[in-house]
């Protein structure tokens, strides 16, 4: 049963832009949607909120044409509709904003506005050369609406992520996109490009846009969102003003119980010194960079996109190139300088692209997990595998971090995010570290894995296992952290402990 916040106050406005009703579809073994319905209205920004497999992205790709529904009818501005595949979502005014950005990096910027019409711009009508200034004019105009300076000629491959999203609206606007689908847009962005991407979209809204904008923070959906569906197992069970539905009721909605909230863990101690860096200087970032880590503590470091946070973590596990500077680590009783390969032996290190450098997404879980653990499996005399004790130990692992699959031998690649990351995380946790370097523990996952995994750290914290944390998200790093270190151009801009933390104090100082 939907639970609908203020009906009577959804009806307000004249009729939805778009409606969706009774939208179902069966895949193999899993009923994606069972009879979703949701109405987007123009000028509305509609957040569309649910866990990893809640339905959200096959719902997407209903509206954009990529999939059709087994059941239901669209109708947009009173219309009834059919969406039989992408070029019709465009012809109709829908424009899908992808989470991975897509253009064309080699292509001016242009070029990729305009990509889907570039044969209107000929010199003459039988003359197929293209008048480049008069595209460059097409171009800058719906830039403009956007209030972005970008250079129409720029090639996109010299443009940062938040221009490139810029082209990616522009161009949806250049196809005559009146709904626009914008699919966690800010997982990439830094805070300035984040507050850009806002005004842009209000902007649009204002314009009169019906906007579907799809999150797993739920900070974005009161800070963006007039209105929220929150879809669970393919249905909504709420839909209603954002004012009038709280965090803990969308959670709850989100998941289908209540969850517990991570707060301040105020009973751990921490203890001596484990980890020392002193003037670590990188080829580019960092700069000068010293600090220390202590035996139980939970260090964040917070920057700014382009601060250094990642070439921090890279240059102390011996990734980056170093000019100078060195790093200690505690061998029992003595803290000793250490050359970094030898320290990447006692350390677990979760790097920012979990589908890059993280995971072996073709395999499956056990292998995962006993991946940084194979020589305790493997016998002394003839290097032979213990199969048996890798599976035994991987289940005791998945167990452990709460991994959610069908079992040990499921692929990788049909974990949701969340579960993927838990993989990662159990893989480290088998080495057995003193010391866990997370670059985006909970980053792409769904608010009830994010709690799962804070969970972890404050659990491993208490029984003596340090931690370094790069996190995007100031409401995580000033509840997980003991300290926090700002960067700022590669340099510590300043160091605060628990009693000074505010986020207006971490924005001002990155």
């Amino acid at each position: 049963m939907t639970a609908t916040v203020n009906d009577n106050s959804m009806n307000q406005q004249s009729r939805p832009y778009l409606t969706l009703a009774r939208v179902s579809k069966h895949f193999p073994g899993v009923q994606a949607l069972k009879e979703v319905s949701l109405d987007a209205y123009a000028g509305e920004v509609l957040g569309l909120v649910g866990v990893n497999g809640a339905g959200k992205s096959t719902l997407m790709n209903v509206l954009a044409g990529i999939v059709q529904p087994d059941e239901g009818t669209i109708e947009i501005a009173g219309r009834m509709v059919e969406v039989l595949n992408p070029r019709m979502a465009e012809d109709l005014g829908i424009a899908f904003i992808q989470q991975e950005i897509q253009v064309f990096s080699q292509l001016k910027v242009y070029e990729n506005i305009l990509i889907a019409n570039l044969h209107n711009w000929r010199v003459a009508k039988h003359i197929p050369i293209l008048s480049i200034p008069k595209l460059k004019l097409e171009a800058k105009k719906y830039l403009e609406m956007l209030d972005c300076g970008t250079d129409p000629g720029e090639r996109v491959e010299r443009l940062s992520v938040g221009e490139r999203q810029m082209v990616q609206i522009a161009r949806a606007l250049s196809q005559g996109g009146r709904i626009l689908l914008i699919d966690e847009p800010t997982s990439s962005l830094s805070m300035v490009e984040k507050s850009i991407l806002f005004e842009v979209i209000r902007k649009l809204r204002d314009s009169g846009f019906a906007i579907i904008y799809i999150t797993h923070y739920l900070d974005e959906v009161y800070e963006i969102c007039d209105k929220v569906v929150v879809l669970r197992d393919g249905r909504t069970p709420c839909q209603g003003k954002v004012g009038e539905v709280s965090k803990t009721d969308l959670i709850r909605y989100m998941i289908g119980r209540d969850i517990e909230l991570i707060s301040q863990d105020n009973k751990r101690k921490v203890g001596e010194t484990i980890l020392e860096a002193n003037g670590i200087t990188g080829l580019t970032f960092p700069r000068d960079v010293s600090f220390h880590l202590r035996e139980g503590e939970i260090l964040g470091i917070w920057g700014a996109l382009g601060s250094g946070r990642t070439e921090l973590l890279r240059a102390l596990v011996g990734f980056d190139k170093l000019r100078q500077g060195s790093v200690l680590y505690r061998f029992g009783a003595d803290l000793k300088t250490t050359n970094r390969k030898k320290l990447l032996r006692h350390i677990g290190f979760i790097t920012e692209e979990r589908h890059f450098d993280g995971l072996f997404l073709q395999m499956p879980i056990w292998q995962n997990i006993s991946s940084a653990s194979l020589r305790t499996f493997a016998s002394r005399m003839f290097r032979i595998m213990n199969r048996r004790s890798e599976i035994a130990r991987a289940r005791s692992y998945m167990d452990e971090v709460n991994i959610h699959a069908a079992g040990v031998d499921m692929l990788l690649n049909q974990l949701s995010g969340g579960n993927q990351q838990k993989t990662i995380i159990a893989k480290w946790m088998m080495k057995g570290p003193k010391v866990m370097i997370m670059d985006e523990p909970t980053r792409g996952v769904d608010i009830g894995a994010k709690a799962e995994i804070q969970q972890i750290i404050f659990e491993k914290a208490r029984s003596g296992m340090s931690f370094i944390i790069v996190s995007s998200e100031l409401d995580e790093i000033t509840v997980l952290c003991d300290r926090i270190i700002v960067l700022r151009k590669g340099r510590i801009s300043c160091e605060l402990t628990k009693k000074d933390f505010s986020k207006d104090r971490l924005m001002s100082e990155a």
